[in-house]
């Protein structure tokens, strides 16, 4: 865990990596943002023809959502 001011000194947003070295550690803003361009994928895969798949788990439920679940 870093500290906030570590935090904002070195303008880390949610996350980083911190890769060991032989000589240290290097403490660096994450270059991997979850799902980067995967909107434009989505995109060139609809120009070519691919169409979306319906919802994954779209039919699927549990008891959970069959007994407690309300809107």
């Amino acid at each position: 865990m870093l500290s906030k001011h570590l935090i904002h000194q070195y303008e880390f947003e949610t996350e980083a990596e911190i890769i060991p070295k032989r000589d240290g550690i290097l403490i660096r803003p994450s270059a991997n943002f979850p799902r980067a361009g995967w909107e434009e994928q989505f995109e060139e895969a609809i120009k070519k023809g691919q169409q979306p798949e319906k919802e994954i788990l779209e039919g699927f439920s549990n008891e959970f959502d069959n007994k407690e679940w309300t809107w």
